[in-house]
């Protein structure tokens, strides 16, 4: 599993990857930590082909909560 950390509008998030050896697809995870350390959003992304694309749908979908992007939460296109 890999796990990227990063800090957006005074929230930290992290998002990780897991190879599913099942559909040979990447599954990505994310959690909203506060300024505190206290998780307050954890969800999923899409499950893609590629490591590197499912830990940035996991960041965008981190950000769009954070934002309260309805759109980018509910996987309509930029």
């Amino acid at each position: 599993m890999n796990v990227n950390n990063a800090d957006y509008k005074g929230y930290k998030i992290i998002a990780s990857a897991e190879p599913d050896n099942t559909t040979c697809l990447w599954n990505g995870r994310y959690k909203t930590l506060d300024h505190e350390g206290i998780v307050v959003y954890e969800s999923f992304s899409t499950s893609l082909d590629e490591e590197s694309k499912v830990q940035k749908a996991a960041h965008t979908k981190a950000k769009a909560w954070i934002d309260s992007d309805i759109a980018k939460l509910s996987g309509s296109p930029e």
